[in-house]
Parts: structure tokens; C-alpha cells; sequence
């Protein structure tokens, strides 16, 4: 069983054999024993450029929330604590501010000009997106963890209990739920449903990830990315809640505990799986599939077969965040809020900066030949490469 680390906050169901001691000093040690690797010298291939920066008030409280910025048109949108904001992505600037009496703990997403985000109390919350204007919100029962992107009048947030709703995007109102069998104990968050096309996409802790039809919420497929092994609830740990990618017809997600798969979306069919455990997740191109496994250890993989191309270990213990591509790039973030750029062709350090020193737990996102990060304490940071 691989060690998870204390940043990995987990959901308990505690059953009658095990305490929620037992279960906390298994899973979260009181002292780090093997501490991050240290970051080597390189030869800087590429240069990479701070843009902008700017602290946004937004920072995540929680260890193990993660809260994604979302850009649409000429804005960025983070949100963090009870705090949601809007900045101009190009400058900086701030363009609007709004305070929630609830603490944020899944989002930023949207679409059709609304900003969604999701709440610890269960409240799906709906903004305008030019003015920050509450347009609705409403109780879906428990923790929000996660929120798709809005498509033709719909849009879904995925709670705890590994439940799936279906949300009006114009009034809220529920239009379907769907839910899996939760397992005893499981990762702390969820991935971000994908809406493609006119179905939605969503990974679950019980190891699936389907498929349902977006605007009624029918099934249209579901595969078992993990299987539980061993006789322990630890051993039973097999959550989808990384990053997914589509590219063309093809799905790849990966599993804690489980596999890396790339699934035909249409059939529903899977194409190749191979076993990588990782929590944060992929992104990938024509080229390579691209992950960073729980151990720290980046990979990349052939996309149509699921072969090791590489693998980088310069990175261990550090919890690096899922890859993003940035042309010949990988960009990831580390627990330590150093921001790595990687050559795809070759696996070997490319360029480095520091940006948030209280460390990133999501992806940089990547618009255009732009690159922000969102870091733990809320420093919203714009950077190039050359």
C-alpha cells in the first residue's frame, strides 16, 4: 500500500472494526518521515516570465480543498474561503469582488454568463459573470466538491456521497441526480465533470467513471477504472478525482489505487488500461498522455496504447499537481509552490520560478500562449515562456 501524505485529506465512514484513530494515524502520520526530494540544478532550456501577480484574497483554507480558476472572454475567476472574484487577464485588474456567507469548496466553473460554484454546506451558487451578482442558490444536501462547465441549459456539481445533479443553469431547479454507492473511505474531492457534447462525464469514488445524457441525466455508459484489492478499507481506496481529458473521441481518466484508461466516449468501450495510481489526473495532446502519479513520478505515455514513454522521478514526495501542456511543455506545481516547466520530448527540467510559497494543489490553466497558476493562499500569478 502506498503511503498517503497529510495534505491528502480523506472522508470517513467509520465502520464498527476500526476507529477513527486507527484510521487517521494509518492514513495522516503526526510526523513526515520522508520529507520532499530536493529540487536539482538544471541547465535552463527556456525562460519563463511572470506577467502579472496579484494576491486575491481567495486563499483555501482547508489542506484539502481545491478550487479551480475558471477564464472565459477577458477574465480569470478564482474563489476561495467565502470570497469570489473576477480579474482581467490580461492586466491583472480587479473587475469585481463578491463576498458568500458560505465557505467555498468546489468551483470556479461556467458558462451562458454564469459563474458556478459549490459550497460546504451543500449550496450550489450561481453569479452573473460580468457583475459578481448572486443569481440563485440552492441546497443539494451535501458538500459540494466539484462543478462542470455549462452547456445548453444545464449544468452539473458533483457532492459528496457520490452524488451527480443535473442544475437548471437560468433558475437552479433540479432536473435529474444520479449516485453511486459511496465506499467506506475515500480521498478527500472529486473531479470536474466534463460536459461534451450532450452528455456529462463524471468520475466517482467507487472506481467508475460514466457517462449520462445531459439534459435527463439517463445512463449512457459506465466503466470500472479500479477494482478493490485486499482485505483493508485503506486497500479499498479507489477514487476517480483527478483531471480528465478528451481529445477527439477518446476519454482518458485515471484512478487512486487503480488504472489509467483511454476509453472510446461514444461506445463507452475502453480502448487500453494500464496500471498508474494518481489522484490529480492527465492531460495529453496527439503526441503523449501525460501524469503525475501519487507518488510524485511524472509519465509519459503513448495515447494510443498506454506505453511508458518516459518517466520522471526529479519530482517525488513533492505532490506535483496534474501536468498542463504548454506547447513543448509540461507545467506543474509543487506542495513548495515552485512551478515547473518540462521539455514533453525528453522528461528533463526546462525552466523553474517560484510563484505561491504556500504551494498548489491544482493545475495551471492554460489560455492561449498564457499560463496562470491559482496557489493555496490565493496569489493569482500570469506567465510566458520562451
Amino acid at each position: 500500500m502506498k503511503r498517503i501524505t497529510a495534505a491528502l485529506l480523506i472522508t470517513l465512514s467509520i465502520s464498527g472494526c476500526s476507529t477513527f484513530e486507527q484510521m487517521t494515524s494509518a492514513i495522516m502520520p503526526t510526523k513526515d518521515t520522508n520529507p520532499p526530494k530536493a529540487l536539482k540544478e538544471f541547465k535552463a532550456t527556456a525562460s519563463a516570465r511572470t506577467l502579472w501577480q496579484v494576491s486575491t484574497g481567495s486563499g483555501v483554507g482547508k489542506e484539502s480543498v481545491r478550487i479551480h480558476p475558471y477564464i472565459s472572454g477577458n477574465g480569470i475567476f478564482v474563489a476561495g474561503g467565502h470570497s469570489v472574484s473576477a480579474w482581467d487577464k490580461t492586466s491583472g485588474k480587479r473587475l469585481w469582488q463578491t463576498t458568500v456567507d458560505e465557505e467555498i469548496t468546489a468551483g470556479v466553473n461556467g458558462g451562458e454568463g454564469v459563474i458556478f460554484l459549490g459550497a460546504d454546506n451543500g449550496s450550489a451558487i450561481a453569479l452573473d459573470q460580468q457583475t459578481g451578482k448572486t443569481l440563485w442558490k440552492v441546497g443539494l444536501g451535501n458538500e459540494v466538491l466539484a462543478v462542470s462547465t455549462a452547456q445548453n441549459g444545464v449544468v452539473a456539481f458533483r457532492t459528496s456521497g457520490d452524488a451527480l445533479y443535473g442544475l437548471s443553469t437560468r433558475t437552479g431547479e433540479g432536473l435529474w441526480r444520479q449516485a453511486r454507492q459511496s465506499p467506506t473511505l475515500s480521498l478527500r474531492g472529486a473531479s470536474t465533470p466534463l460536459v461534451v457534447g450532450n452528455a456529462v462525464i463524471a468520475g466517482f469514488d467507487s472506481g467508475v467513471v460514466a457517462a449520462f445524457e445531459l439534459q435527463k441525466g439517463t445512463e449512457l455508459w459506465e466503466i470500472p477504472l479500479s477494482v478493490p484489492r485486499g482485505s483493508s478499507d485503506l486497500d479499498h481506496m479507489t477514487d476517480v478525482d483527478g483531471k480528465m481529458k478528451t481529445l477527439g473521441e477518446a476519454l482518458f481518466a485515471a484512478s487512486y489505487n487503480g488504472q489509467i484508461a483511454g476509453i472510446n466516449m461514444r461506445t463507452g468501450g475502453v480502448a487500453w488500461a494500464e496500471p498508474y495510481s494518481s489522484y490529480t489526473g492527465v492531460d495529453a495532446d496527439p503526441n503523449g498522455l501525460y501524469t503525475s502519479s501519487d507518488e510524485g513520478d511524472l509519465w509519459k505515455l503513448d495515447p494510443q496504447t498506454g506505453h511508458p514513454l518516459w518517466k520522471m522521478d526529479d519530482l517525488e514526495r513533492r505532490q506535483p499537481t496534474a501536468p498542463t501542456l504548454m506547447g513543448n511543455y509540461l507545467v506543474v506545481g509543487d506542495k513548495e509552490g515552485y512551478l515547473h516547466w518540462i521539455n514533453t520530448g525528453t522528461g528533463q527540467f526546462a525552466a523553474r520560478v517560484r510563484g505561491d510559497s504556500a504551494g498548489y494543489t491544482v493545475a495551471p490553466e492554460l489560455d492561449g500562449s498564457v499560463v496562470y497558476t491559482f496557489g493555496k493562499s490565493g496569489l493569482l500569478s500570469a506567465f510566458s515562456v520562451q
